[in-house]
């Protein structure tokens, strides 16, 4: 028996870490991934959570059919994350270990379809030895595993640094659209604030619930969340710019224009354009066109010659047709919509 046992390091409070359990090196240029369907979800991390979490997916190797048990070092987090002084990092994970576990990101699937699922099935910090242990869902397969199309992308160096909560998850959905066919993202901000997790429902004990609405003004939205992140995402590949969006006097969606990548967008002689003035459901629907690629005098012609009623139910239908008339798979998704929306609505 004592011969089995000395197969195993012993870890903190007597767990047990396996032998073959080596933590593999973080590297900064691993790259992260996951569906746009997840990333587009709603998530509720902190930043040490957002740290792990991308540590964790950085592990994931492309080939990989089924999940593992990641084995990561703290201070592989510390050094890529430039941290000055990281000793206060350990005691961070170990007091955010255990909510990792508990998180459950949300999504819409269709119509009246809320999928839920939960992000982690296993979490364990051995504090002696400074490593963490995470193991995906198994729901999570189809968001993190052999992804081959409409998925997001990015370097671990540029992401894992982040120190405010809502900036890992802004650079993420502004990174999704960081291609030569893109070069801003525009959300309503009833999406914003979904995505962000600005509007939870914490449940408490004896099934009592506390509701949360942050940040309910844009003011505060603009100082506390869009600003630090400007600031922040600014050192990496894709600083941004971000514009408000009005009806009448309220801001219903913000413009964001990333002003380095792999397309650049100069401002028009004369200064910005005055924001166009549209509905919050207009707005809402908008930035639902502009995952498709469409530009802005494209979506205007759409807004234009066809009800959002129709407009929503020809996105919906996009969204969920993997295959075309002939049965074969639907390769680009930005072609299929333009000859979806071009004969629903005559796009030019």
């Amino acid at each position: 028996m004592d011969d089995q046992l000395s197969m195993f390091p012993s870890g903190p409070e007597g767990i047990m870490i396996p032998a073959h359990a080596t933590p593999i090196q973080l590297r900064g240029d691993a790259q992260v991934a996951l569906s746009n369907f997840l990333l587009n979800g709603q998530f509720h991390l902190n930043y040490i959570e957002w740290r792990l979490f991308f540590a964790m997916l950085s592990c994931i190797e492309e080939g990989d059919t089924e999940f593992k048990d990641y084995f990561i070092r703290v201070q592989d987090i510390i050094e890529l994350a430039d941290l000055k002084s990281g000793s206060h990092l350990y005691e961070e994970v170990s007091k955010n270990i255990k909510s990792l576990m508990s998180h459950v990101v949300e999504w819409e699937e269709g119509p009246n379809t809320t999928r839920y699922a939960q992000l982690v099935t296993d979490a364990t910090y051995y504090k002696k030895q400074g490593i963490v242990k995470i193991t995906p869902h198994p729901d999570m397969k189809p968001h993190l595993l052999q992804l081959r199309k409409e998925f997001t992308q990015a370097q671990l160096k540029q992401c894992i640094r982040f120190s405010s909560t809502y900036t890992s998850r802004i650079y993420m959905l502004l990174k999704q659209f960081d291609s030569p066919k893109a070069g801003y993202r525009i959300m309503s901000v009833t999406e914003f604030r979904f995505k962000l997790g600005l509007d939870y429902t914490q449940k408490l004990s004896k099934g009592k619930e506390v509701h949360y609405n942050l940040y309910p003004k844009y003011s505060d939205i603009r100082r506390w969340v869009l600003v630090p992140a400007q600031h922040e995402i600014a050192k990496t590949d894709i600083p941004f710019e971000f514009t408000p969006i009005k009806t009448g006097r309220k801001v219903t969606a913000i413009r964001f224009t990333l002003l380095k990548g792999k397309r650049l967008r100069p401002a028009p002689e004369g200064g910005p354009a005055e924001p166009p003035e549209l509905t919050e459901r207009q707005a809402m629907a908008y930035a639902r066109l502009a995952k498709f690629r469409f530009t802005d005098h494209q979506i205007r012609r759409i807004l234009q010659n066809g009800s959002l009623t129709d407009i929503n139910k020809a996105c919906y239908e996009v969204e969920n047709t993997n295959f075309n008339k002939l049965g074969h798979p639907i390769e680009n998704k930005t072609a299929y919509a333009y000859g979806i929306f071009k004969k629903k609505f005559g796009l030019d």
